[in-house]
């Protein structure tokens, strides 16, 4: 079975750099950006099979990138997880309202994270 593709999003160059290196420790291939405005160039090229991205980030937070994403054809229903630090009921509604498929925040646990990728993998399937 080919491994999963991860589109990874975040302007923290220093968890970017964990993030990307744990999963890709785990199987996965990880596809990186800084923020949004890249990321959505990235998907003009690539339809990933998860996107993993950060709500607080400029010039594009999380939520303007997710939009975007969506509206990009064949991105409609790819899942994609906000992994932030944003740790409240507001913003987690907002973000299930929206269509997130996942939602976690900092400090995780990158098994945790894992586990959800793969969980979502095999709902896919």
């Amino acid at each position: 079975m080919d491994s999963a593709t991860i589109l990874l999003v975040d302007d923290e160059p220093e968890l970017r750099n964990i993030v990307e290196n744990g999963l890709k420790a785990r199987g996965f291939n990880i596809i990186s950006a800084e923020g949004g405005l890249e990321a959505l160039d990235i998907l003009k090229t690539l339809k990933p099979d998860i996107i993993i991205t950060d709500l607080i980030m400029l010039p594009m937070n999380g939520f303007d990138f997710y939009q975007n994403a969506r509206k990009m054809k064949g991105l409609e229903n790819v899942p994609f997880f906000f992994l932030t630090a944003i740790d409240n009921l507001l913003s987690k509604k907002y973000s299930k309202d929206l269509g997130v498929d996942s939602y976690i925040t900092k400090p995780f646990d990158i098994n945790e994270l894992e586990l959800i990728i793969n969980s979502k993998l095999r709902e896919l399937k």
